[in-house]
Protein backbone atom coordinates (compact mmCIF):
# COMPACT_ATOMS: atom_id res chain seq x y z
CA UNK A 1 0.00 0.00 0.00
CA UNK A 2 1.50 3.33 -0.95
CA UNK A 3 2.24 5.94 1.70
CA UNK A 4 -0.37 8.43 0.48
CA UNK A 5 -3.20 5.89 0.57
CA UNK A 6 -2.09 4.72 4.00
CA UNK A 7 -2.05 8.30 5.23
CA UNK A 8 -5.53 8.97 3.83
CA UNK A 9 -6.86 5.87 5.54
CA UNK A 10 -5.19 6.83 8.79
CA UNK A 11 -6.66 10.31 8.82
CA UNK A 12 -10.12 9.09 7.94
CA UNK A 13 -9.88 6.49 10.67
CA UNK A 14 -8.54 8.94 13.18
CA UNK A 15 -11.25 11.44 12.30
CA UNK A 16 -13.93 8.81 12.70
CA UNK A 17 -12.37 7.59 15.91
CA UNK A 18 -12.11 11.03 17.49
CA UNK A 19 -14.94 12.97 15.83
CA UNK A 20 -17.26 10.32 14.44
CA UNK A 21 -19.61 10.12 17.36
CA UNK A 22 -20.91 13.01 19.38
CA UNK A 23 -20.30 11.11 22.63
CA UNK A 24 -16.75 10.12 21.76
CA UNK A 25 -15.25 12.84 23.96
CA UNK A 26 -16.82 11.26 27.02
CA UNK A 27 -14.87 8.04 26.62
CA UNK A 28 -11.60 9.07 24.99
CA UNK A 29 -8.85 9.76 27.52
CA UNK A 30 -6.48 12.70 27.28
CA UNK A 31 -3.63 10.24 26.77
CA UNK A 32 -5.49 8.61 23.85
CA UNK A 33 -6.20 11.99 22.27
CA UNK A 34 -2.56 12.99 22.69
CA UNK A 35 -1.34 9.81 20.98
CA UNK A 36 -3.84 10.25 18.15
CA UNK A 37 -2.72 13.87 17.68
CA UNK A 38 0.92 12.72 17.41
CA UNK A 39 -0.08 10.15 14.79
CA UNK A 40 -2.09 12.74 12.85
CA UNK A 41 0.99 14.94 12.65
CA UNK A 42 3.12 12.04 11.45
CA UNK A 43 0.56 10.78 8.88
CA UNK A 44 -0.50 14.22 7.67
CA UNK A 45 -2.72 14.38 4.58
CA UNK A 46 -4.30 17.31 2.79
CA UNK A 47 -7.68 18.67 3.81
CA UNK A 48 -9.02 17.74 0.37
CA UNK A 49 -8.12 14.13 1.01
CA UNK A 50 -9.39 14.19 4.58
CA UNK A 51 -12.73 15.79 3.78
CA UNK A 52 -13.50 14.19 0.43
CA UNK A 53 -16.97 13.06 1.55
CA UNK A 54 -16.00 9.40 1.64
CA UNK A 55 -15.37 8.21 5.20
CA UNK A 56 -13.52 4.94 5.64
CA UNK A 57 -16.27 3.73 7.98
CA UNK A 58 -19.62 5.28 7.06
CA UNK A 59 -22.23 5.83 9.77
CA UNK A 60 -24.51 2.87 10.29
CA UNK A 61 -28.24 2.57 10.80
CA UNK A 62 -28.19 -0.78 12.54
CA UNK A 63 -29.73 -1.78 15.85
CA UNK A 64 -27.62 -2.32 18.98
CA UNK A 65 -27.30 -6.09 18.56
CA UNK A 66 -26.12 -5.61 14.98
CA UNK A 67 -23.89 -2.70 15.98
CA UNK A 68 -22.08 -4.90 18.47
CA UNK A 69 -21.04 -7.31 15.72
CA UNK A 70 -20.24 -4.45 13.34
CA UNK A 71 -18.18 -2.58 15.95
CA UNK A 72 -16.20 -5.74 16.68
CA UNK A 73 -15.27 -5.94 13.02
CA UNK A 74 -14.50 -2.20 12.84
CA UNK A 75 -12.18 -2.47 15.84
CA UNK A 76 -10.55 -5.51 14.25
CA UNK A 77 -9.93 -3.49 11.07
CA UNK A 78 -8.39 -0.72 13.16
CA UNK A 79 -6.06 -3.21 14.84
CA UNK A 80 -5.03 -4.49 11.43
CA UNK A 81 -4.40 -0.96 10.13
CA UNK A 82 -2.35 -0.02 13.20
CA UNK A 83 -0.37 -3.27 12.88
CA UNK A 84 0.45 -2.38 9.27
CA UNK A 85 1.47 1.11 10.32
CA UNK A 86 3.68 -0.36 13.08
CA UNK A 87 5.41 -2.60 10.54
CA UNK A 88 6.07 0.35 8.23
CA UNK A 89 7.61 2.87 10.60
CA UNK A 90 10.93 3.24 12.40
CA UNK A 91 10.06 6.43 14.29
CA UNK A 92 10.12 5.44 17.98
CA UNK A 93 7.55 8.04 19.07
CA UNK A 94 5.14 6.85 16.37
CA UNK A 95 5.74 3.22 17.37
CA UNK A 96 4.92 4.01 21.00
CA UNK A 97 1.75 5.90 20.06
CA UNK A 98 0.60 3.11 17.75
CA UNK A 99 1.28 0.47 20.42
CA UNK A 100 -0.68 2.49 22.98
CA UNK A 101 -3.70 2.99 20.72
CA UNK A 102 -3.63 -0.61 19.51
CA UNK A 103 -3.47 -1.82 23.13
CA UNK A 104 -6.50 0.30 24.06
CA UNK A 105 -8.42 -1.16 21.12
CA UNK A 106 -7.49 -4.69 22.23
CA UNK A 107 -8.63 -3.94 25.79
CA UNK A 108 -11.94 -2.56 24.54
CA UNK A 109 -12.49 -5.59 22.33
CA UNK A 110 -11.51 -8.03 25.04
CA UNK A 111 -13.83 -6.60 27.67
CA UNK A 112 -16.85 -5.36 25.76
CA UNK A 113 -17.10 -6.84 22.30
CA UNK A 114 -17.31 -10.25 20.73
CA UNK A 115 -14.38 -12.41 21.71
CA UNK A 116 -15.15 -14.86 18.92
CA UNK A 117 -14.84 -12.38 16.05
CA UNK A 118 -12.18 -14.42 14.20
CA UNK A 119 -14.50 -17.44 14.31
CA UNK A 120 -17.43 -15.31 13.18
CA UNK A 121 -15.42 -13.84 10.32
CA UNK A 122 -14.32 -17.32 9.16
CA UNK A 123 -17.89 -18.57 9.38
CA UNK A 124 -19.18 -15.62 7.34
CA UNK A 125 -16.46 -16.08 4.72
CA UNK A 126 -17.37 -19.76 4.44
CA UNK A 127 -21.03 -18.85 3.99
CA UNK A 128 -20.22 -16.29 1.28
CA UNK A 129 -18.03 -18.86 -0.48
CA UNK A 130 -20.83 -21.43 -0.83
CA UNK A 131 -21.18 -22.43 -4.47
CA UNK A 132 -24.87 -21.69 -4.98
CA UNK A 133 -24.83 -22.99 -8.54
CA UNK A 134 -23.54 -26.44 -7.49
CA UNK A 135 -26.36 -29.04 -7.69
CA UNK A 136 -25.01 -31.02 -4.69
CA UNK A 137 -25.00 -27.84 -2.61
CA UNK A 138 -28.52 -27.04 -3.80
CA UNK A 139 -29.78 -30.52 -2.78
CA UNK A 140 -28.13 -30.35 0.64
CA UNK A 141 -29.50 -26.83 1.14
CA UNK A 142 -33.03 -28.06 0.43
CA UNK A 143 -32.59 -30.84 3.00
CA UNK A 144 -31.44 -28.36 5.66
CA UNK A 145 -33.89 -25.58 4.77
CA UNK A 146 -36.75 -26.39 7.17
CA UNK A 147 -34.37 -26.54 10.16
CA UNK A 148 -32.71 -23.25 9.19
CA UNK A 149 -36.05 -21.58 8.47
CA UNK A 150 -37.35 -22.65 11.90
CA UNK A 151 -34.25 -21.21 13.61
CA UNK A 152 -34.56 -17.95 11.64
CA UNK A 153 -38.28 -17.67 12.45
CA UNK A 154 -37.63 -18.31 16.14
CA UNK A 155 -34.91 -15.63 16.18
CA UNK A 156 -37.17 -13.18 14.33
CA UNK A 157 -39.96 -13.76 16.86
CA UNK A 158 -37.53 -13.27 19.74
CA UNK A 159 -36.34 -9.97 18.24
CA UNK A 160 -39.92 -8.87 17.58
CA UNK A 161 -40.98 -9.68 21.16
CA UNK A 162 -37.98 -7.80 22.53
CA UNK A 163 -38.91 -4.72 20.46
CA UNK A 164 -42.57 -5.08 21.46
CA UNK A 165 -41.63 -5.30 25.16
CA UNK A 166 -39.44 -2.20 24.80
CA UNK A 167 -42.34 -0.36 23.17
CA UNK A 168 -44.71 -1.41 25.96
CA UNK A 169 -42.24 -0.24 28.62
CA UNK A 170 -41.92 3.16 26.92
CA UNK A 171 -45.71 3.48 26.70
CA UNK A 172 -46.06 2.55 30.35
CA UNK A 173 -43.41 5.15 31.31
CA UNK A 174 -45.22 7.83 29.30
CA UNK A 175 -48.55 6.92 30.86
CA UNK A 176 -46.97 6.94 34.31
CA UNK A 177 -45.41 10.36 33.75
CA UNK A 178 -48.75 11.80 32.52
CA UNK A 179 -50.58 10.50 35.58
CA UNK A 180 -48.14 12.04 38.04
Amino acid sequence: MDVLLRAVMCFCLMGWMTLGWSNAAQYTSINMKSNIDKLKVHYKISKDQLFNGKPVFPKDTFEDSERRVLMSVVLDVYRSIFSQMLNQTVDQEVIESLKYVKGKIQDLQKHYFLKRIPELRTHLQNLWAIETSNTTVQGKALSEFITIYEKASKLALKIHLKKDNRRKRRQAQRLKSHIM
